[in-house]
């Protein structure tokens, strides 16, 4: 064939040139999935330093996988020949966590740290940690002691402390869900006192110890989830019979009640907001108060009354809003709840929250966050992931798929979602972007609104050694017969553009056996996508004619899941 003779009008794409805006979407791109032969686990992956550190298990092997998000490579950290389900804390240039085993003594863990390397992956030499888990409060990590119960662990990178508190009994046990400290040898030290059933609250400073209990009233509890630190100050929400307070511990000063200091009966959640912090409050009267403090916790700045009706439970942080969440209580019947959103200065936010919502799960990242809401339909609880905490209804639906974990950090820009396929039980981590992925987000049919019966199909492939492919179809027509083009590319997550080399394919008759077609190179492509439904096609035919084409997707909702404009 003469390709000089070729004309635009053969090619349904071509006959129109078309410019297209780029459209603002949300898509979940593909980025890892298990190495084959193995199962990525439902284990919260972490982002350290330029790696996504992720374990999958294989032939109850558990192997620490490291990716690395400028070479998109995969290493191998270290495998775990037994049970492996680790929780990462990040401290300094490592990331630490505790293996389920320790030979020779059941049920016994050790403690390991990581560089992100092979070589820097290696246990920390120390007592063996018990089986429960390790806790994190600032620069400190604690855990329970493998070879006493009684005994508290106590990391910061460099040196082990082990303290065994000296009047425990031996059916006491130490709390380190409960454990705040400044140092290794000064930390605040909660057990579990067996006999009385009752907790011990003790300061190890030191030589010397404070025992807080003293003061505090009888038979009082602490929850894991109310004990915060914050620059160098140790506090813990105090609960007992018609006692509240918040007890502050800061590591220079004495200890004092919160709520006591400022003049409130009841004090009962603590958080920091834009170098300020807010408390849940009770007056007298019963009233709920939401209060900002001074940065020092001296005085009220300013205090908002809730009401009766509902009581705050919980205040929670995003970038621009403090969150208060409401709630009517166990004993009203219907149960109602609210969700309110405030600035720094207590300003209520129109247009934000209102009855019966809950509070979005917010993961904060360098220059932003990532927002996770509930939706409640029919029953069912819709989650809506979105990067702009104010446009809670549009977002990335993720009916079809179990949303397990949000991977973010503060000091980087990506959010990383751990997302299972119900279909198929299989888990894998993706990549949540404004521009879709050229690999699956680009399988489908596609066409030119204005052409009828003509169009492009693309189908993704999964060789047996793992790797992924993309087949490329185009059916047309040419001075009225069938024009039917194809090409294959391999594809590597991400993968933001792909190139193809068409060929044209002819001599075949119908369902003729046993016949090689003629295939003849007509054109590279390269295809890029704009959105969840808009593509973009650059085609160079072999006589060197240049078409930048405008495509959109055939109507298919099940993107809807990965995609969303």
């Amino acid at each position: 064939m003469n390709r000089n003779t070729l004309k635009p009008r053969i090619l349904l794409f071509i006959i129109l040139i078309f410019s297209v805006c780029a459209v603002n979407a949300l898509t979940l791109n593909p980025l890892i999935e298990a190495p084959d032969g193995h199962t990525l686990i439902n284990q919260k992956p972490l982002l350290f330093n330029e790696q996504i550190i992720f374990v999958t298990e294989q032939n109850d092997d558990y192997t620490l996988w490291a990716y690395d998000l400028s070479d998109h490579s995969y290493t191998t950290l270290h495998t775990f020949e037994d049970y492996f389900y680790p929780k990462f804390y990040v401290m300094g240039g490592y990331f630490y966590f505790k293996d389920n085993f320790f030979t020779n003594l059941p049920h016994y863990n050790r403690l390991w740290k990581s560089d992100g390397t092979p070589l820097g992956t290696k246990s920390v030499d120390g007592a063996p940690l018990h089986k429960t888990p390790m806790y994190q409060k600032g620069n400190l990590i604690f855990a329970r002691s493998a070879l006493n119960e009684q005994m508290l662990t106590v990391y910061d990178g460099h040196v082990i402390e082990n303290q065994l508190r000296d009047s425990a009994s031996d059916f006491d046990t130490s709390m380190p869900n409960l454990a705040c400290g400044f140092g290794v040898r000064d930390f605040i030290y909660p057990v579990y006192l067996f006999y009385s059933n009752q907790i011990s609250l003790v300061r190890y400073h030191y030589n010397n110890a404070v025992d807080y209990s003293e003061s505090l009233p009888v038979g009082f509890e602490l929850d894991e989830d109310l004990v915060w630190y914050y620059e160098d100050t140790c506090l813990y929400h105090i609960d007992a019979q018609q006692f509240s307070d918040i007890l502050v511990i800061p590591e220079q000063d004495d200890h004092y009640f919160l709520g006591e200091q400022l003049g409130f009966s009841e004090v009962n959640y603590l958080t920091r907001f834009k170098n300020h912090y807010y408390m849940i409050a009770y007056e007298e009267n019963g009233g709920s108060q939401l209060v900002k403090l001074s940065s020092d916790l001296s005085k009220v700045e300013k205090q908002v009354e809730f009401g009766f009706y509902l009581g705050i439970m919980t205040l929670t942080v995003s970038n621009e809003y403090l969150i208060a969440y409401a709630h009517s209580g166990p004993t009203a019947s219907p149960p109602a709840w609210t969700t309110s959103y405030y600035d720094e200065n207590l300003n209520k936010i129109l247009g934000l929250g209102g009855p019966f919502t809950d509070v979005p799960e917010v993961y904060p990242r360098d220059g932003g966050e990532t927002v996770v809401i509930n939706h409640y339909t029919n029953g069912l609880n819709l989650k809506t992931l979105t990067t702009d905490i104010t446009n809670q209804s549009p977002g990335l639906d993720l009916n079809q798929n179990e949303l397990i974990n949000i991977i973010t950090d503060e000091d980087k820009t990506e959010t990383f979602a751990l997302i299972k396929d119900l279909r198929s039980g299989q888990s894998s981590i993706k990549t949540l972007e404004a521009v879709p992925d050229m690999g699956a987000l680009s399988v489908g049919n596609w066409f030119d609104p204005d052409y009828q019966n003509q169009g492009m199909s693309i189908v993704e492939g999964l060789r047996d050694d793992g790797s992924r492919y993309l087949f490329v179809t185009l059916y047309l027509f040419r001075d009225g017969q069938p024009l039917w083009l194809a090409g294959t590319s391999n594809i590597n997550y991400p993968q933001p553009t792909l190139d193809i080399e068409l060929g044209e394919y002819s001599g075949l008759g119908l369902w003729q056996a046993d016949t090689p077609a003629q295939v003849e190179k007509f054109a590279d492509m390269t295809l890029s996508m704009d959105g969840c439904h808009q593509m973009m096609m650059n085609l160079e035919t072999m006589d060197g004619q240049t078409f930048n084409i405008a495509l959109q997707r055939m109507v298919n909702n099940d993107i809807n899941q990965f995609c969303k404009d």
